[in-house]
């Protein structure tokens, strides 16, 4: 992770080489300066790795990005396939992928941070003190990555309420409670009940819009007829995790 567990982690700062991770073995070097960019992170369940985006400076930092949206470049309407692997550039628009935020959040107890903002400059945000992605799933895949997510802080209202415990839902594979296909209805993917409440991987549709909550919607931000110009989700330890 981004905040924790230094010696397994690499780091590219932007416009840099990468750093040795032997750096960070070092006891006499001193510590690396806290920079938002690309690292290299090694899970227990996933010792191959992946690259992410750490956000080393909202809130104390620390935070592993799992989704951007800010500028409508990248087509989030995918497949199952694509969501559990990933897409996107990492420094943009992207989803890190269903397969590797499990592999994140099984490792111990973790946290969500969600940024939004609105066309008018408007911000505003989530938090939750509890956050996992199948933390109780044998298989996670064919378990369809269930949600858990609680302890709400922030000023966005609690959007994520109701998608706690459900399952993601893509296009192509329908797992929400709808007798219809929330993703394919919606134009998105998520942890669908019947239907959202929150629609953040939903159509970059710039604003107030005349279709119903295919957008990226926080509707207890600005309801279901807006779509928001920025969405960040991201995770880290939580406070008690990392002192372990």
């Amino acid at each position: 992770m981004c905040s924790s567990f230094p010696l397994y982690t690499d780091y590219t700062p932007p416009l840099r080489p990468t750093l040795d991770v032997m750096y960070f073995m070092s006891p006499l070097l001193p510590p690396l300066p806290r920079l938002d960019g690309i690292y290299s992170v090694f899970p227990v369940h996933s010792p191959a790795g992946f690259q992410v985006y750490c956000d080393m400076t909202t809130d104390g930092g620390g935070w592993t990005v799992i989704q951007r949206r800010e500028d409508g470049s990248v087509n989030f309407f995918r497949a199952w396939e694509s969501y559990r692997e990933g897409f996107g550039k990492i420094t943009g628009e992207h989803w890190l992928g269903l397969k590797q935020i499990h592999a994140l959040s099984i490792q111990g107890n973790y946290e969500l941070r969600i940024d939004l903002e609105d066309f008018e400059n408007s911000t505003a945000y989530a938090q939750y003190g509890t956050f996992g992605v199948g933390l109780f799933s044998v298989d996670p895949d064919d378990d369809g990555y269930p949600l858990t997510v609680g302890d709400y802080s922030g000023n966005a209202g609690d959007s994520l309420l109701k998608h706690n415990g459900m399952k993601f839902t893509t296009k192509d594979r329908d797992n929400d409670h709808s007798e219809n296909n929330c993703a394919a209805f919606y134009h998105g993917a998520w942890w669908y009940r019947n239907c959202h409440t929150a629609n953040l991987n939903g159509q970059y549709l710039r604003g107030q819009h005349t279709s119903y909550a295919d957008g990226i919607e926080w509707s207890s931000w600005t309801g279901w007829q807006y779509s928001l110009k920025f969405s960040e989700m991201k995770m880290r330890p939580t406070r008690d995790q990392e002192n372990k």
